[in-house]
């Protein structure tokens, strides 16, 4: 049992586990009570590692952990930050770029324990509950244990457009390109934390899956795999119908034809839960731009389109495979687990190039 003003080291010990156990004695007394209550304000047990750990100085042992964090990695913008962690689940974070925009960055503190200059990163859009901060927490033990940072962008509502809720989705619309905001985002935290990101994988979940299908036609030489959630509308690898529900006008939009050789070396997870099985169907034929025929192909659930995609996309050459995932309805928790998997598999291969 701790008393006051002391620390349960064999506490710590276990918590610790094996591996890191023989650190006990040198973890600041501040630190390891935040461990001990679970108070992960500014380190979680997961984000802990020999590189972080070995670092520690018997100096530190009164220092608040705010203080033994800074002492210990790279001195970064988010260095001078006082009351907001400058490693691991961080707070919104302003887009200098474009100023009405956000993010949620997960940095892994190992990495900056360890000065690394390269990373892989983890893009996770949300859908239209705007809950950008749950897809980065979903992705933060994964992160830090496999080294990568997270980005999730959070797209507000724009009460000034036609449709509020829809711009991001579809990339483009009369305000913003969606792309854009996107890559200024990670360019900003890839300067900030000084490193350079040598795979993005990229995810959505439901319209934040929408974002992601429709960035995969326009960036495919800057992603390395795509997890599409749940996507509650299509675009189909076809030029028989124009932005958004296919690609007639892409060179008109965008400024470049689709390029078909990078886009079928992204490998893509398409997903979906075998209880998603809600009527989705809120644009009519006229207004996706499909034909009647095309627009009743799409399907009523987002089952039907989840399989429409992936058959469209095998057609095309597409390196995709489909995942019913048993007993999920339209629920972002299940998506993020089901990803893991995926994304964990792409930065294997990547690692071994």
């Amino acid at each position: 049992m701790e008393v006051s003003g002391t620390v349960d080291r064999d506490r710590l010990r276990t918590m610790l586990g094996e591996g890191l156990a023989d650190f006990a004695d040198s973890v600041p007394d501040a630190m390891a009570r935040e461990l001990i209550h679970g108070d992960h304000g500014f380190v979680a047990p997961y984000q802990l590692s020999a590189a972080l750990l070995s670092r520690l100085t018997p100096a530190m042992r009164d220092w608040q952990t705010a203080d033994v964090l800074r002492a210990i990695y790279p001195v970064t913008p988010l260095s001078r930050t006082r009351m907001q962690p400058i490693a691991g689940a961080l707070a919104a974070v302003a887009c200098r770029a474009f100023p009405g925009f956000c993010h949620f960055p997960y940095v892994p503190v190992a990495h900056m324990a360890e000065g690394r200059g390269e990373a892989p990163l983890i893009v996770a859009v949300h859908g239209s509950s705007r809950n950008a901060k749950d897809l980065r927490d979903g992705f933060a033990a994964f992160a830090e244990r496999h080294g990568c940072f997270v980005l999730a962008p959070l797209f507000p509502m724009d009460l000034d457009t036609s449709v509020p809720d829809e711009g991001y989705k579809q990339l483009v619309d009369e305000r913003w390109r969606y792309d854009h905001v996107l890559w200024a985002m990670v360019a900003e935290l890839s300067e900030a934390v000084r490193t350079r990101f040598s795979a993005i994988l990229l995810f959505g979940f439901s319209g934040g899956a929408q974002f992601a299908q429709r960035l995969l036609y326009v960036d495919p030489d800057r992603l390395a795999g795509v997890a599409l959630g749940a996507p509650s509308y299509v675009t189909l690898p076809s030029e028989r119908w124009g932005w958004w529900s296919g690609l007639g006008d892409f060179e008109r939009l965008f400024g470049k034809p689709v390029d078909w050789p990078a886009l079928r070396r992204v490998p893509v997870h398409i997903q979906c839960g075998t209880e998603d099985r809600l009527d989705c169907a809120i644009y009519s034929a006229e207004e996706t731009g499909l034909d009647a025929a095309a627009h009743a192909a799409l399907g009523r659930t987002r089952i039907d389109r989840a399989r429409l995609l992936q058959d469209q996309y095998d057609r095309a050459g597409m390196a995709s495979r489909l995942t019913l995932i048993p007993g999920a309805a339209h629920a972002w928790g299940p998506h993020v687990e089901a990803a893991k998997p995926f994304f964990e598999a792409q930065l294997q291969a990547a690692a071994s190039v």
